[in-house]
């Protein structure tokens, strides 16, 4: 436990931006930019990416997130812990035009999220309409197998680009490359648990605030993408840094994932 506690003064959530009163381009006074030192996204390239606005008793933040099914969206447990309602949006790199909003009102989070240590950072947004795959939107396969380290992967998202600007309207996305847990653990010490993914690149690029939920992908041998990782945290010291960042492993809640979804 004191190895936990001592962790998470060194890590930090990649947290939701906050967002002044609902306008068309999310702004905030301290949050903002875009995932650190990433490339513009091509239209129609992250089919699955959705942009989550949320809501509760008294402000408005953003995560990110990815859609695998028709009615339901994969987060992280932060970004719906004590929401009270959200709006989604899809099919669109942009956050001002383009794309279709759908509204949400339930969402779960995995019973064994820790706000604390972050451990089991996962949660679903239910689509009060649903939503069908189209030209510009695909529902996103999700991972079976553990990842291993050295592997290609990718994030992509609306986050911060610095410590204190705000969200970006235009989605940008990051190559990464994962590490082992045993390696995670000679930066972060023994509170890295197993259900957790590590990846860095050797320039200060990563996730940042803003970047909460957002998937982490990887290509099959098919030319496919699959669902590998949630966006947790990152270093406490700031986002522009070489460290490695966190990301909840997807085949470790694909069980819980799935019953959810059976059962609502």
């Amino acid at each position: 436990m004191k190895l936990a506690i001592l962790a998470s003064l060194f890590i930090a959530a990649v947290w939701a931006g906050p967002l002044q009163p609902r306008k068309a381009l999310p702004i905030s006074r301290h949050f903002g930019g875009r995932i650190i030192a990433g490339n513009a996204a091509e239209e129609d390239h992250f089919k699955w990416q959705v942009g989550i606005y949320i809501y509760n008793e008294d402000s408005e933040f953003f995560c990110g997130g990815a859609l695998i099914d028709t009615k339901w969206i994969l987060t992280g447990a932060r970004c719906v812990d004590g929401a009270t309602s959200f709006t989604l949006r899809f099919g669109s790199n942009s956050l001002v035009s383009g794309g279709i909003t759908r509204e949400a009102n339930y969402s779960v989070v995995h019973p064994d999220y820790n706000s604390l240590t972050l451990e089991n950072d996962v949660g679903l947004v239910r689509i009060d309409d649903g939503i069908e795959p189209d030209a510009h939107v695909e529902i996103i396969s999700l991972a079976t197998e553990e990842l291993e380290g050295d592997v290609s992967v990718t994030v992509s998202g609306w986050g911060s680009s610095g410590d204190w600007g705000g969200i970006t309207s235009e989605l940008y996305y990051i190559n990464l490359t994962t590490i082992s847990n045993i390696e995670c653990r000679m930066s972060w010490g023994d509170a890295i648990p197993d259900e957790t993914v590590c990846a860095r690149e050797n320039r200060n690029n990563g996730i940042c605030t803003g970047d909460s939920g957002d998937p982490l992908v990887m290509e099959d041998e098919s030319g496919n993408f699959i669902h590998v990782g949630i966006a947790s945290w990152a270093s406490a010291g700031g986002c522009d840094i070489t460290q490695p960042s966190g990301y909840s492993r997807t085949a470790s809640y694909v069980d819980w994932i799935k019953s959810v979804i059976s059962q609502n």
